[in-house]
């Protein structure tokens, strides 16, 4: 496949820097992309050359007992990423396994489609929340997934719905995507202002799509009594925060949960999503840079002072 876009996100940044220890190094980084199909194998019989796709990045056996019983992607016994385990979208071509591409109708873009794997983690963290129509909801970080979770969110006509992160045009977009107010983590009585748009009601739901722990600590702050959090965000292995048991769980019942991706039909709805212009991922592309220019676009992404949404790299 000849790769047509990528986007970054904070597992390619840690990967650049060596922080992931499970990863065999050298790897191509890269499992946020989309490409258009150059040649196939002959067994190949529903994507042809000249296709335009996306990818789905994991790669299950479809043999062990957890594949066979339906189980959670990560948890085959042979689980493989692209970009990760396997070589992924940083480069002109890749080679994958035609089962995990899915061909883009004529109104979805490639950059669109880059960003599908985004859309089905956001997708796959409200199916954890367990969303109820009418409920307060909070999506903590300004990241793709959190702007993409503000929209899945709406389907369900929260009764608020807050965007808490850092950038003022992070959260513009996010208050341009239905977000009912926004809260800018930089300034001070970040709770405080959580819990006054809420009419000083605890969340229904949180969702953590940030990586740092004042993001899990703020969650834990905000949500209120039978709340659930949804942890989305990857956190760092060396990432710790301090919780009490008896004020979050027995004197709140909250129940906390973790995200750790998102399934096959988590991929398909986010694919059938876009193409039906339920969801505007376009507004989420911040910056474009070429191959050869690909530091520019780990700069771009993990300048947490900036403004970039989602950088793509287009080989």
């Amino acid at each position: 496949m000849q790769v047509s876009a990528v986007g970054l996100c904070p597992n390619e940044v840690r990967l650049r820097e060596g922080s992931l220890k499970s990863v065999n190094y050298p790897v191509i980084p890269g499992h946020q992309f989309s490409g258009v199909v150059e040649s196939c194998g002959p067994a190949v019989n529903y994507i042809k050359a000249g296709d335009r796709v996306s990818v789905h990045p994991y790669v299950v056996c479809g043999q062990c007992s957890v594949c066979r019983s339906g189980g959670f992607t990560h948890d085959c016994e042979r689980h493989e990423m692209l970009g990760m385990s396997l070589d992924g979208g940083l480069s002109e071509y890749c080679s994958i396994p035609a089962r995990h591409l899915y061909r883009l109708p004529d109104q979805v873009s490639t950059e669109e489609g880059a960003l599908i794997e985004n859309l089905a983690n956001a997708l796959a963290a409200v199916r954890n929340a367990e969303m109820n129509i009418g409920e307060r909801v909070v999506v903590i970080g300004t990241w793709a997934v959190a702007l993409l979770a503000v929209q899945v969110v709406l389907k369900y006509s929260p009764a608020a719905l807050v965007l808490a992160g850092m950038g003022p045009e992070r959260l513009a977009v996010g208050s341009r995507l239905g977000a009912t107010h926004t809260v800018d983590m930089t300034e001070r009585d970040t709770s405080t202002r959580i819990q006054e748009a809420l009419d000083g009601c605890g969340a229904s739901v949180v969702l953590v799509c940030g990586t740092a722990a004042k993001d899990l600590e703020l969650a834990i702050d905000v949500v209120g009594t039978e709340g659930r959090i949804v942890v989305e965000g990857h956190f760092a292995p060396h990432v710790k925060v301090t919780l009490s048991p008896f004020h979050l769980l027995v004197a709140r019942s909250v129940i906390l949960r973790a995200n750790r991706g998102f399934m096959t039909p988590d991929y398909t709805q986010a694919h059938q999503m876009l193409s039906d212009g339920i969801v505007d991922v376009m507004q989420l592309i911040s910056s474009r840079h070429v191959l050869e220019d690909w530091e520019s676009a780990f700069e771009a992404f993990t300048d947490e002072g900036g403004n970039t949404v989602q950088a793509l790299i287009i080989p």
